[in-house]
């Protein structure tokens, strides 16, 4: 019986230790696109990155605005393209979504391009992008795990067999 409690407190705490961590956040910009209603680079807002990371997100645009009891309907926005500093350009234009694996520690700028049609106010919309960070575990941690776990399983084996011997 206290095997098997010890066996899934072990368990319990592999899973724990193996689960990732990640931060979520948004940011964005209020845009007035010039006649044509097209933006090209506009600098989004930035993604700080303090571990080896995987980073997912996506682009998008606010459709409207509540200020109070008043309501502005913006333009709708189409993405042409995105980058996420110098990891470069990854951007599903269908999805206007980006995807990069292995992050390296650092501060990135999300800058995006595309074209606002429509809205109350012409050209005028909310670009922005939301992303999740997902620390990358490294090997040390597996290795600590495992050693852990076979620590546990060790004195479990000790105590089995002291109790059969008594």
């Amino acid at each position: 019986m206290k095997l098997k409690s010890i066996l899934g407190t072990a368990a319990t705490a592999a899973v724990l230790a193996g689960a990732s961590l990640g931060a979520n956040a948004a940011t964005g910009t209020i845009y007035a696109p010039p006649a044509g209603a097209s933006f090209s680079d506009l600098e989004v807002g930035s993604i700080y990155i303090a571990t080896l990371s995987d980073l997912v997100g996506s682009f998008f645009g606010a459709s409207s605005v509540a200020y109070g009891p008043i309501t502005l309907t913006l333009g709708s926005v189409t993405f042409t393209s995105g980058t996420v500093g110098t990891l470069g350009t990854d951007l599903d234009a269908s999805a206007a979504g980006f995807s990069f694996k292995n992050v390296a520690i650092g501060n990135y700028i999300v800058k995006a391009s595309g074209y606002v049609t429509g809205g109350q106010l012409p050209g005028v919309s909310l670009v922005a992008a939301n992303y999740t960070v997902t620390p990358v575990p490294e090997p040390e941690s597996y290795a600590l795990l495992l050693a852990g776990l076979g620590l546990v399983g060790t004195i479990a084996r000790r105590r089995m067999k002291a109790s059969a011997e008594a």
